[in-house]
């Protein structure tokens, strides 16, 4: 339960108490997304969700995908069974699977020591290997762009607005967006430069949408936990709207420097209630204090970007 302090507005209410509820999070290096046990984000979430309907349709007839979604938060893109082969969507399997870590930094996210839990290369494995949050600082926790994989692993839904030329993300987390173009004649710039959440195309193969992403900064890491990719991160999301209410969506992980198979996850997208709305999320209005007091270590570019 959200609770509102009195006499102010309700979106100013939400981000101050989602800025508060994110410091102690990241200052002990678990649940870095900021979200306390069970919130889902937004008002009126305990509200009856309504029978699913037919799926419904842009001018164009391929499926419309807006609404506000309840993306399941994923902490931890490795956990359980969630590793899966792109090619068969059955358990990915490889060597090393399950070994122990023992030199590995703590766990980033529970109190479960790392293990070789996804076929890293041996740059990738230093670097999930190494991953420490509280020590060296975290990006999240100094409030830069979480990148586009952790966004939407992140627990607090994403509004989509769709059009037939483009489709756009709107994260409750901290108040960012992804803009993808749908267009077949689109052509991002040749001279764009690397960013945060990289530069995505979209395509449709029947009723799915197909969504490839390159030209990341490497700044990022996959998830909570801190699985490392570099610059030849390609994301292909993909996202089948199967009736009003629900979506599948899976993510795939190409990265060579990083990883020596491809890999993904399948997940479910159910809509939010009607009454629930995409609420204001300011990670700076807390966090900020809390780096200049010394409490958040402050992040710094790793030296070993690739």
């Amino acid at each position: 339960m959200i609770i509102r302090p009195r006499g102010l507005k309700p979106l100013l209410a939400a981000s101050l108490v989602a800025a508060v509820v994110v410091v102690p999070a990241l200052i002990a290096g678990q649940r870095g997304d900021g979200a306390p046990a069970g919130r889902q984000g937004g008002a009126g979430r305990g509200a009856p969700q309504a029978p699913a309907g037919p799926i419904p349709r842009l001018a164009n007839g391929k499926p419309d995908l807006s609404g506000l979604w309840a993306n399941p938060y994923t902490a931890n893109m490795a956990a359980g069974k969630n590793v899966l082969d792109p090619k068969t969507r059955q358990p990915l399997t490889f060597a090393r699977q399950g070994e122990a870590l023992p030199d590995a930094k703590a766990s980033a996210t529970g109190n479960a020591a790392r293990t070789y839990d996804l076929p890293y290369t041996e740059w990738g494995l230093a670097q999930w290997k190494k991953y420490d949050p509280v020590n060296d600082g975290d990006y999240a926790g100094n409030c830069l762009p979480f990148g586009l994989s952790r966004n939407i692993n992140s627990p607090h839904g994403v509004q989509l607005i769709h059009h037939p030329d483009a489709l756009a993300f709107l994260f409750e987390q901290n108040t960012w967006h992804t803009w993808v173009p749908v267009r077949p004649e689109f052509k991002w710039p040749a001279d764009l430069p690397a960013t945060w959440n990289g530069s995505s195309l979209g395509r449709w193969d029947g009723d799915t949408l197909i969504i490839e992403t390159t030209g990341f900064n490497g700044y990022t890491k996959l998830d909570t936990a801190g699985h490392p990719h570099s610059k030849q991160l390609k994301l292909t999301n993909t996202f089948r709207r199967l009736d009003s209410n629900t979506m599948e969506h899976t993510v795939t992980v190409h990265d060579p420097r990083a990883y020596t198979q491809d890999w993904m996850n399948v997940r479910t997208w159910r809509v939010k209630p009607a009454t629930d709305v995409l609420m204001e999320y300011s990670c700076d209005e807390n966090n900020l204090g809390a780096i200049i007091e010394g409490a958040i270590k402050i992040w710094k570019i790793p030296e070993d970007i690739d």
